[in-house]
Parts: C-alpha cells; structure tokens; sequence
C-alpha cells in the first residue's frame, strides 16, 4: 500500500495562539484540541460540595528583614487573609539588668514599623534570628529562654498577640545557635536537640506562655522533621518544619503525625503554592510564605477558605495541584512544585460534569498544565520554583483569550497605549502607526517562580512595560524599559466584563491607570474607567459603541444535535457569541465564541431535553450586542448515526452533528477500505481525539475497518473514558492475544475476548461492539465472535470525555499501528443483520433515522472542492434531482442523480457558509444542511 502525508483541513481555532477575533466555529466540537497524555488526573465536579479545611491561618514572614515582602504579601493576599506575621529575636547581644540592648530593640521596632502594612489585630509568630550569637548564651539555656521572654514582652507591649515562639530555626542545618562548639560546627545532633528541649522546658515554666505555643523543630530538611519533632515534642505544642531538602513522604508524614498527636501543624518558610496544598491535604493548620506571596500564592490563600473540589499529587516528581472553589464562588485550579527538588509535571484538570473556559480556554472539559522542573534526582538543578492559577469561568460573559499583537484601548480616556520615541503615553488612533501596537504573550513557564503572568512589549522597540524603579507606591509611573523580565515588567490581567481587562502588575499588584497622557500604577478602583483596558486587534480603529443583535434565530432539531441559524447583523467584522439555557429563569450560558459564520451545530444537546438559544454579535472593537430573540429545540429520542470518521483526507465527522476530530500532529493516510483513504497510524506519536459526549449514550454501536501492522499488546483501536478507572476500549492484543472489549466504573472491569489477532495481521478486518440493554456483542468480518450479558455498565455510566482513537487512557500502553477506516458510533445496538451488512459494504445505515422516507449519506463536511451525495429512497423511482441553496433561499448549484448512488458536486466556487441541500425523487422531498469552509 501506498501513504502519502496530508495537510488537515482543520475547524479548530484560528489563531488558537492569538487573539482569537477571527476564528471560526462551526460547532460544539469546533474547539476541540488533543491534549497530550498527562501524568496526574485532577476530576473535579462544580455541583458537589467541596472539602472545607476548617481555621487555616496564612502568613507572611519579616524575619528576612524587607518592607517589600510584607507589602506585597498584604496586596496579594489581602489583609483580611493575612492573620499572623513571623519576626524575630535575636541572640546577638546578653540582656542587661533583664533587659534588650538598643540594637536589639532597634530592631524589633524597625519590625512593629513594618505591621503598619497589615490588619491591626495581626498575630506574631517569634523565632530566632541570629546573624550572630553572644557568648552570654552559651550553656546558658535560661538566658536564651529570658531573652525570648523579654522579646515576646516587648511585642505584646506594643499591642500585638503573640501566638507562638521558636527557640530554633533550622537546627538540622547546622547553625549549632548558642551550645558551645557552634563556631567551629562540632556538635552532633543529640547535643543540639538537648539544648533545644532545655530552652523549652524553661519556657514552659514562665506564665507569660501559658497560652503562647512552643514550637520545634523548624527542621529545614523534611526528611529530619519527625526526628526532631518526636525527640522534643513533650515540650512541644506546635510542629514546624520547612521543606528545602526532603521526601515528599517525609513531608506529608510529619503533618499526619503532629495532628494525630493533636498538637498544632505549622510551616513557617513556605517556598511554594505546592506546600500549602500538600500540607493542607495532611493536615497543616499555619503556612507562613517566606519572601513574599505573589498573585498564584494570594488567591490559593483565599481560595482555601472555600472549599477544595479536587486534589491531585507526584510524590517522586514533587509536585502537587488542586481545585477550590473559593467563598465568593470562584472557581480556579492551582498548580505547584518543590522550589528545589521537581521534575516536571504534567496534570490534566477534568471538569466532569460541564463545559468550562480555562483563562478563556474553552468551552472545554479539560486542561493540561505542565509545571516545570529539574533534573530527575538533583538538587536545585534547573528548578524554578514553578506555581500557577489557572481560573475556571463560565456564564454569559466570559474573559477572552490574551495572546497576540493588540492595540490597547483605554475605556476612561478612548486613546490608544503608545510608544511616542520611547516614551509611553495614550493617543488617538492612526492608521498603520506601528508605536500602538503591543505584543500581549505569556510568561514562560520557566521564568522564575509564578507563571501566570503576561508581559506587554512595544512591536516597534521591543521594550517593556516597567514599573519606574520597582515601586510600589500607588501613583508610580509605568515607562518603557528593555525587556529584563523582572517582576515589575509583568502583569496579571484581571477581567472585569463586557471585553474589558484591568491590568495589574506582578510586583505591585496595582492596576494600570491612564492618567492625563501618561500612565501610572494606582489603587483598585472597581468605579475607574481608566483603570480598563481593551486587547483590540491591530487595524482595527477602536470605538465604544452600540451594536444591534441578530435577528432571525431559529433553532432545527437534528437525530443528536440542534442546528441554529441567524441572519447577518450590520457590525464591522461581526462574529457571533452563542448562548443556552435549559431553563432561560436560570440564565444562559456561552456555548461558544467567534463563529463567523450566521449557523452553528449545538452537537452537545441530550436526547429529550429542550434547549433555548439566543445570539449575540461582537464587532471587531469587541463591543457586544444585547441577546436575540430566543429559539428553542428538543432533540427528539431516536435511532441514529450520531459520528462517522471516513478519514478521507481528515479526521472530520461525516454526519450533520460535524463532532470532527483532532490529531496532535497532521494526518498520514493511505489507500483506504471503505473510501479512497483511510488514516495511517505509526504507533509512535499519532491518534485521534474525538469530542467529549461523542460516546455518552445507553446502547451503542462502535464499528470500524482496521489494518494492524503488529505490535505490542494493549494496542487500542478506540477508548472512551476518563482515566485509568473509568473507561470502555477494544484492543486488538490482551494480555493473551486476543481481541478484547472491556469496560469500568471505578470498580472491577468488565470484559469480553474474542479471537486471537496474530492470524489477522496486516490485512483488513471489520470489527464491531454492539452494547444493547441487555447484551454485549463482539463482531469479526460481520460475524459474532463472543457476546455476554454478564456485562452490566454502560457508557452513559460514567459519561467518557476523554476520547481516542488509537490511544489509551493508561499512559503505559502502546498506540495504535496500522490504518483505520470508516469509524462509526450509533446511539443504539445494530442487530446481527446489520453488522452484517456494514462489513460487506452494502448497508443502508446512514445519518438519519431509520424511519425516514428518504436517507442521505452527505460528506465530506465541512466540504471544500466537492461534496458527495449518496440519496437512498427505498422504492422510490431512478431518478434523484438536487438543488443547492443558500441561507437566502437563492439557488446555487442544481444536478441531476441516480436513486442509490453517488452523486458529486463541484462546490469550490460556493462562499463559506451554511448551505441547504434538497432532494426530489418522485414523490419525496427531503432536505439537510451542510456547511462548505475553505482552508
């Protein structure tokens, strides 16, 4: 057999990787994009309720002796959020007549100067900071428990509760602090401890800290946590440890033993969101961020005082993610690793019950994050302390993609950013002035620390925007800069609705302001126009305008899906929001964005259930209409084809539902079986992703023509599921030759073997499962090879999303090698005859109900140079005549065919757009609609 390489055709995104004004959607499945195999599945489901932590403090530390860290920690987390601070006391000079020396207390009042950032009632945590140590301590266990006495007075006398005190921090480390020996490092671990446990004694005798906690044993490694905490916890209250070194079991251990001992679970220097949520899912009750806490590290704060929807680990990558829906409602994923230790990760979140948008992704069930770490089994190698937030939005109005060249539109002023000879101020628009344009992209995921960020760079410069001399003071002025990608020079895009965005800096966390000609960072003000800015496309002179909404929406129930058609509005560039609801009381909800065209297939509507739609039309300055007229539909139960993938040149669905595929790379196809190609699969890296409800039914009929080439077992011509405990696959090699169906729910799986596959090698076979209510059936050649009714679960068990041709759920397993043809899913159980009849290639089952008059079998759709017409009217008369119209009711093509046969036409003139394809034979009139898209 001959192969040749493909081009698809695709109806994916255009400009998946830019601003996506100009892309086109056809349906539900327009978006579809193949994710790759992840290593961890995060399922989470919105309606249920979520896993409440209970009191959790959240932190920030000033030990590390710098203004900044506590400022920005207060912006990000928010005050209210923000319950207790760490300080410190310092050993460095003996106490005199009981009391501090002036640069001890210099210090800590340089400290109480720095609380003024934060609530009043915040709550002090203390331990030590010793940049030296006075000989004074040595020995001396009841000096150093003094000197914390006197330290913890003189905070409290200021009027700040002290919760907890330190003795030590880090003594694994081999700081040695105050025994004698510890300026030349010969103290062993059972000396330091002893010193430790001495300290605590003492303070355990002073009143002042009957209600204050003792803490230990603040162990930098993890791995040393349990060792220190268990030889000092009779004196202990409270268990610490940080994690710069260390097991993750190790980490996870120590919270689970501190709870169980019922005292209380701190980590006091945490480096990353990951800490937080594994500590949280063992049983961390403070979380102290040292350095600062950013934007990832602020909303997890908020979010955790919600409720947690998911949560997913790697113990040996170190790497942890997660799912909370905060106490406002929002919903966001979380992502985070080992600031020293992580391998990269990658976790696919999985929104189990609904369509979702990820940062504006979608709709979607799910996305892939990949976190990035070092080297495999190495210290601090290439780690870059990666953490992410990723938000999860749904509704009628929902943030757009960022990602491209844009002009940035300010709501207060109407003037366009601008790079005026190197300095940045707002003008006026112009055509074809290169210094208004900006490119809007990502971070990478290797900057350094938290990665949901955006920089915004000048097309004619390249400079950045720059927060002037790393300010944070409201007012700064924002300037033009080269692009050294520090955190004054990236942004977090905050949406505020109707197309707007505040822009909001990584290092500040104050919003960008036009004000006057010039730009500054100020305040959040949730009133201020200027404070709002618009991503518009390049060319494009931006207004602020009303639009009118379509008119003319109808609504055609399809055998699975709903047609939708719209007349044309009078917009600069319009393209077309669409919007559901089963119940319009309750609101409705994006379906999807930037259709171009005025039709879109509604291919996620269940069977027996009404859906109402209205439309919207968004111009090029990304004004939106208000919504239609509303439609409504119901797709009527019914018998039907409801996908068929004939791989002639493309991975799209033939049937008027258009559920088209997606492959990660483009196609390899060769001489095919059932048409004049079929798809070429290698084993290597190529599969098919189908959409998320295309198997979601009751019964089913999945049939195809398959050519194996060999290979390893647990090949998969298909699997439908949602990971490695929800699934239904046929294999063409089990574990002991055979072909095998099986299926799972969670619990054991269910299967049925038919005939070994070595004797079907490298020639074309037909294989079918048919699944009815009460048996499951499994064909070779159109023969029966085995069937069981001990097969209790069905698809519509468990609800498949994660779809694929030629590739597993299980990571582990092998891909498909060899061909594959004319793949077909049914919504019901084709009997015996049937199966027959599809593989000796002269069935009659088509797209349409089996009851209708006449049956049409049009592909491929979208068409671009031809499209192919098999009409088939039992008894009717010979002779078939063909109009093709558009929208309008104007003809455009007319042909004349034969009753059972194939006609062509030539539709490379037609424009894009949704056509009307009817029929005449005899007596009988039948119509369908089909779509023609060039590429």
């Amino acid at each position: 057999m001959k192969s040749k390489t493909l081009r698809l055709i695709s109806i994916m995104m255009v400009g998946w990787n830019t601003f996506p004004t100009f892309a086109q959607n056809f349906s539900s499945s327009s978006n579809l994009e193949p994710q790759p195999t992840a290593d961890r599945v995060v399922p989470f489901h919105l309606s249920e309720k979520g896993l409440v932590h209970g009191k959790v403090e959240w932190g920030a530390d000033i030990a590390w002796f710098d203004e900044n860290n506590l400022r920005r920690s207060a912006a990000f987390m928010d005050k209210e959020n923000l319950e207790v601070v760490r300080t410190s006391f310092q050993p460095t000079y003996a106490l005199t007549d009981g009391d501090l020396h002036p640069y001890q207390k210099d210090t800590i009042e340089a400290r109480i100067a720095m609380l003024k950032w934060v609530k009043p009632d915040v709550k002090l945590m203390l331990n030590c900071d010793h940049p030296h140590v006075d000989p004074w301590y040595e020995t001396n266990a009841e000096a150093w428990a003094e000197l914390i006495d006197v330290s913890t007075k003189y905070y409290q006398d200021a009027g700040y509760e002290v919760v907890s005190v330190a003795p030590f921090n880090e003594p694994d480390f081999g700081w040695n602090q105050w025994i004698p020996g510890s300026q030349d490092g010969t103290l062993n671990t059972v000396q330091r401890k002893n010193g430790f446990r001495k300290i605590a004694e003492e303070l355990h005798k002073n009143p002042r800290f009957d209600g204050i906690r003792i803490c230990g044993g603040n162990t930098l490694n993890c791995d040393e946590a349990l060792p220190w905490y268990n030889s000092l916890k009779e004196q202990l209250d409270e268990g610490n440890t940080h994690q710069l070194a260390g097991s993750f079991d190790s980490f996870a251990q120590f919270f689970t033993t501190v709870r169980e001992d019922g005292k209380h679970a701190t980590a006091d220097e945490m480096h990353n969101v990951a800490e937080a949520m594994v500590g949280l899912e063992y049983g961390l009750q403070t979380g102290i961020w040292w350095g600062s806490a950013e934007y990832t590290r602020g909303e997890f704060c908020k979010a955790s005082h919600g409720e947690r929807l998911a949560y997913a680990e790697h113990r040996p990558n170190w790497t942890a993610a997660s799912v909370y829906r905060a106490p406002d409602g929002k919903v966001q994923a979380f992502g985070g690793t080992s600031e020293r230790q992580a391998v990269t990760t990658t976790y696919r979140f999985l929104s189990k019950e609904r369509d979702v948008f990820f940062d504006g992704h979608g709709p979607q069930r799910e996305y892939v994050m990949e976190l990035p770490g070092g080297a495999p089994g190495s210290y601090q190698n290439g780690q870059t302390n990666a953490e992410t937030v990723v938000n999860i939005t749904w509704g009628d109005d929902v943030q757009p993609v960022v990602e491209g060249t844009y002009t940035l539109f300010n709501k207060g002023n109407r003037k366009l950013l601008d790079n005026h000879n190197g300095s940045l101020t707002t003008s006026t628009y112009s055509t074809g002035k290169k210094s208004l344009q900006w490119y809007v992209n990502p971070v990478d995921a290797r900057i350094g620390g938290a990665f949901s960020y955006h920089q915004i760079l000048s097309v004619t410069s390249n400079q950045t925007l720059d927060v002037l001399n790393w300010s944070m003071d409201e007012g700064a002025e924002i300037i033009l800069y080269q692009n050294n990608k520090g955190t004054n020079e990236q942004w977090y895009l905050e949406y505020a609705g109707d197309g707007w965005f505040r822009i909001r800096s990584r290092h500040s966390s104050l919003c960008l302001k036009a004000s006057g000609n010039k730009v500054i960072q100020d305040k959040l003000d949730e009133t201020a126009d200027s404070q709002l800015w618009r991503f518009i496309q390049t060319g494009v002179r931006p207004r602020v305008q009303d639009i009118d909404a379509p008119t003319g929406v109808k609504a055609e129930s399809h055998a699975s899906s709903v047609l939708l058609t719209w007349d044309k509005a009078d917009a600069t560039d319009p393209t077309y929001t669409v919007l559901r609801s089963e119940n319009p009381e309750d609101g409705y909800e994006i379906i999807a964005r930037y259709v171009a065209d005025t039709a879109f297939v509604d291919n996620k509507a269940e069977e027996g259930k009404t859906y109402y739609y209205t439309v919207k039309t968004v111009d090029a300055s990304v004004n939106t209409s208000p919504a239609s007229s509303t439609a409504s539909a119901t797709v009527a139960p019914t018998d039907a084809l409801v996908a068929r993938y004939e791989f002639e040149e493309n991975v799209h669905d033939t049937t008027l539902n258009i559920r088209h595929g997606a492959m990660p790379e483009d196609g390899v196809y060769t001489e095919g079986k059932s048409g004049r190609y079929a798809l070429s699969l290698d084993g290597s890296a190529q599969y098919v992703q189908l959409p998320t409800n295309v198997a979601n039914h009751a019964e089913t009929t999945i049939s195809t023509w398959i050519y194996w080439e060999g290979g390893n077992n647990w090949q998969r011509v298909f699997d439908f599921g949602n990971g490695e405990d929800e699934y239904m696959f046929l294999t063409v090699r089990s574990d002991d030759g055979r072909i095998r169906f099986a299926i799972r729910n969670g619990g054991d799986e269910q299967q049925i073997d038919g005939e070994r596959i070595t004797a079907y090698r490298k020639e074309w076979i037909h294989l079918a499962v048919t699944m009815g209510e009460e048996e499951v059936c499994l064909y070779l050649n159109g023969e029966l090879m085995a069937s069981s009714k001990d097969i209790t679960l069905r698809p519509s068990d468990f609800h498949p999303l994660l779809n694929y041709i030629g590739r597993s759920q299980f990571a582990a397993d092998p891909l498909f090698n060899g061909y594959i043809d004319d793949f077909r899913i049914y919504d019901y159980a084709l009997d015996a005859e049937d199966i027959k009849k599809l593989a000796d290639g002269t069935t009659r089952i088509c797209d349409t109900p089996k009851d209708e008059p006449g049956t049409f079998n049009v592909g491929p759709l979208p068409a671009d140079r031809r499209l192919d017409v098999h009409y088939l009217l039992d008894n009717g008369p010979e002779r078939v005549d063909f109009h093709i119209y558009d929208l309008q009711g104007n003809m455009q093509l007319t042909q004349r065919g034969m009753n059972g046969t194939t006609t062509s036409f030539d539709v490379s003139g037609l424009p894009d757009g949704m056509y009307i394809l009817k029929a005449r034979c005899g007596q009988a009139n039948d119509s369908r609609k089909f779509t023609v898209r060039h590429p």
